[in-house]
């Protein structure tokens, strides 16, 4: 009888694994430092940027600048609330830009 050991690659756990966002994140310090402040999220377990900025005119000088198509923006609303949604990818990581602070009216109009 013989016997095979199986290697796989080690699996990234622990802080580590959110290293391509935080690399990301640094670059867009670097490169749009002058843009509103975003509400920054990297959820644990994931490479993704959350980006969330509290007025429409922030939230497009944001996708402007990502360069992400205006055609891929949504609106979205809970009947209380709307806002802007809309996904891309920057330096290979996704990033999520959400803009708060449209009236439901003006989104009803």
């Amino acid at each position: 009888m013989t016997t095979q050991t199986i290697e796989t690659a080690p699996r990234v756990t622990g802080i580590s694994s959110q290293a391509p966002a935080a690399e990301a994140l640094v670059a867009l310090i670097n490169m749009f430092g002058h843009l509103p402040t975003p509400y920054i999220v990297i959820h644990s377990g994931t490479s993704e940027l959350f980006l969330q900025l509290d007025s429409p005119s922030a939230f497009e000088a944001w996708r402007a600048a990502l360069q992400i198509a205006p055609s891929g923006v949504e609106i979205r609303s809970n009947g209380h609330e709307s806002w802007l949604k809309t996904w891309g990818v920057f330096r290979g990581v996704p990033v999520q830009l959400t803009g708060f602070g449209l009236s439901v009216q003006a989104v009803a109009s």
